[in-house]
């Protein structure tokens, strides 16, 4: 078996390695500082075929391997871990399950946008009494007639207060 990257993957660990250093890294601080989401800096991951890495080209991604989609997520790391967990929750949390087991007209209505950054995943799980405890959390769903009624709390939404 051969552990050694391929160019491909190489180039992918150069490419986000600098795009980190050069971008992310002057602004990390202030962010984490003032708490805030950049739209510019998740703009341009998306630019750079972040979102959807693993995704068929035919739902917006670039059908690279999941140990491309590791590198990058890495090598943000090194930099900031805010952007590597945008990163990876936008695509592990976000755009895999529409992937998995979404229709094919929501897979070309949903993916195509996320993978470009140009619409971003949001995730709500934590709730007041159950904290991410998933199987403990109250919030249900029904079907009424042709609408869905939520009911429940949901505290700690991931990408909750961005507008994309």
């Amino acid at each position: 078996m051969d552990f050694n990257f391929s160019e491909e993957q190489i180039m992918i660990r150069e490419t986000v390695r600098d795009f980190a250093e050069r971008v992310i890294a002057p602004q990390a601080q202030e962010l984490d500082e003032k708490a805030s989401f950049s739209y510019d800096i998740t703009r341009q991951m998306g630019e750079l075929g972040l979102f959807g890495m693993c995704l068929p080209e035919k739902y917006g991604g670039q059908g690279l391997d999941t140990l491309s989609y590791i590198i990058a997520v890495e090598e943000l790391a090194r930099v900031d871990s805010s952007q590597a967990a945008t990163l990876a929750a936008h695509n592990s949390l976000g755009i895999g399950p529409i992937y998995m087991f979404g229709t094919e007209e929501q897979k070309l209505k949903y993916l195509p946008p996320l993978c470009t950054g140009e619409a971003l995943w949001g995730f709500g799980l934590t709730e007041p009494d159950a904290g991410s405890d998933s199987r403990g959390t109250k919030t249900k769903a029904l079907k009424d007639g042709d609408e869905w009624v939520i009911n429940g709390s949901k505290i700690f939404i991931t990408n909750g207060a961005a507008d994309i």
